[in-house]
């Protein structure tokens, strides 16, 4: 183990990676040997999973014993991971899946009325996405008593209590966006909240219409102020689906502007918010010098519309805003990532996240590699198909040059295949071919993947003048073999002046 520094290397001071927790193991050594690879490539701080999707914990909860994922009740991971991390002087970070739970989680199990619901009465385990069951579950933001204040804010406070490391960090902190961004939630809480939290009618007088005095103006919306009774008179007759439909789909002048999908948007937002404050007030309860992290979309103004997460106000709750700008977030081939990657962190930087402690903009590692991915699944499935031979070359054609690199043998026995199209062979070889091929794809050696792409991404996102970033994820760099270009890109090498072809201007003006 190298001497531990407090001033590292390389112009960044935050050199992060989200990392998990079945990589680091279950014993002393184990965790000791994870940490140790990942500070020898000059990362200084881990975001540790340790709240998983499924619901499960993965330290010794005395407050939610039956939540503790097996084996994780008699070994302390977080203690020993913290251990090792102070030995070397690096962050740690605990990431928590707040919302997003498994549908034999314990916590659904106990209360499934906890759930978000849809209009038609479902949680999100029932919606079909790209054909076929979700299955798991997103738990409601806003229902109080219920998860968020009888769960995840006492299992974020206890093990702030538990263990003294640099931040508490949130991912999922919103509403689900990927199944049915419009539809949750609709539980039986907040089809009764909604109209509340809007003043949709008086309580005091919650039947009297209260219609403006004098439509004297040229807008409908300009008589606004009295705040009418927006709920139809036959509201409690109406089953759950009608509700939800009103309360998305509806006007808040009867004859107006459709406009009841903002006050719904609105509802979310706050709830997510207040939520990110409540976590925030529970953990500086207990240790007041400790700080939150969070793992957000990469514009707040589209996230606070489609998942209730408008990032922009949680400064005062949250320290380290980590925008996820994953590739599958940006649009286009590799190089115009690269570009967009640029504009929107110096839009994050200069405007979205300018009022945080720390910002630390991430990626994922994976994702870079999306042109040489893609095509191998194309062509395993043409192999395993019935593809003719000009099908087969034309995406063999766009993995050749790689596929030469890192398996010549096996290069030269598709092309030497190839080119027995229309002979008796052909078919009768296709079935190796496509099983060497196969097992080439689950042991795809490290040559195969072109390293300067996390080359020129970590120097593109050090050239926009950040504090700090974080990759996605720890467990990708091995698989990809880049654990030597981790450690180069974050020694003393010079962030060059150019990159995309473009100038990079760090004042957010270019």
């Amino acid at each position: 183990m190298r001497k531990a520094s407090a001033a590292k290397r390389s112009g960044l001071k935050g050199k992060a990676v989200w990392c998990g927790h079945q990589e680091a193991g279950m014993t002393r050594k184990s965790v000791a040997e994870y940490v140790e690879r990942m500070y020898e490539a000059n990362l200084n701080t881990i975001v540790v999973h340790l709240k998983g999707g499924g619901g499960d914990l993965f330290w010794p909860s005395k407050l939610f014993p039956e939540a503790v994922a097996p084996g994780y009740e008699s070994f302390d991971l977080p203690a020993a991971l913290l251990a090792e991390c102070r030995k070397r002087g690096m962050q740690m970070h605990v990431w928590f899946i707040d919302y997003f739970e498994g549908a034999n989680g314990v916590a659904y199990k106990k209360h499934p009325d906890w759930a978000a619901l849809s209009p038609k009465g479902l949680p999100t385990s029932e919606e079909i996405l790209r054909g076929r069951k979700f299955g798991a579950i997103w738990m409601c933001p806003a229902r109080r008593p219920g998860y968020t204040d009888q769960w995840l804010v006492p299992a974020i406070e206890e093990f702030a209590r538990m263990y003294d490391v640099d931040a508490m960090h949130h991912d999922y902190i919103r509403y689900p966006g990927d199944i049915a961004p419009d539809t949750y939630c609709f539980c039986d809480y907040c089809l009764e909240q909604i109209p509340k939290f809007n003043s949709y009618y008086y309580e005091t007088y919650p039947n009297e219409p209260f219609h403006h005095h004098s439509y004297d103006r040229a807008h409908l919306e300009a008589h606004w102020e009295p705040g009418p009774r927006v709920l139809p008179a036959n509201w409690d007759r109406l089953p759950r689906e009608m509700k939800g439909r009103f309360l998305l789909h509806g006007s808040f002048f009867q004859g107006g502007l459709y406009d009841l999908d903002y006050f719904f948007y609105t509802y979310r937002t706050y709830w997510v918010t207040r939520f990110a404050r409540e976590a925030a007030e529970a953990v500086r309860k207990v240790k007041p010098k400790m700080e939150m992290s969070a793992a957000v979309f990469k514009n707040p103004i589209h996230s606070g519309r489609f998942i209730g997460q408008d990032w922009r106000t949680w400064a005062p709750y949250v320290e380290y805003c980590m925008p996820m700008n994953y590739r599958d977030h940006i649009p286009g081939d590799f190089e115009t990532y690269l570009h967009l990657l640029r504009e929107v962190i110096l839009r994050q930087k200069n405007d979205w996240a300018r009022d945080f402690k720390h910002f630390w903009p991430g990626f994922a590692v994976n994702m870079l590699f999306d042109e040489e991915e893609r095509p191998l699944a194309r062509l395993q499935s043409l192999l395993d198909g019935n593809a003719s031979a000009p099908e087969i070359e034309a995406d063999f054609e766009k993995i050749g040059p790689r596929l030469k690199i890192a398996a010549r043998d096996l290069h030269g026995r598709i092309r030497a295949w190839l080119k027995k199209s229309g002979q008796k062979d052909f078919e009768k070889e296709r079935r190796g071919i496509a099983a060497d091929f196969s097992a080439f794809r689950k042991n795809i050696p490290p040559s195969y993947w072109p390293k300067e792409k996390l080359v020129r991404t970590i120097e593109c996102v050090k050239a926009t003048g950040v504090e700090g970033l974080v990759m996605f994820c720890e467990g990708h760099l091995p698989h990809y073999g880049l654990y030597d270009v981790v450690k180069e890109a974050f020694s003393d090498t010079l962030v060059q002046n150019k990159i995309c072809d473009h100038e990079i201007i760090l004042d957010g003006k270019g």
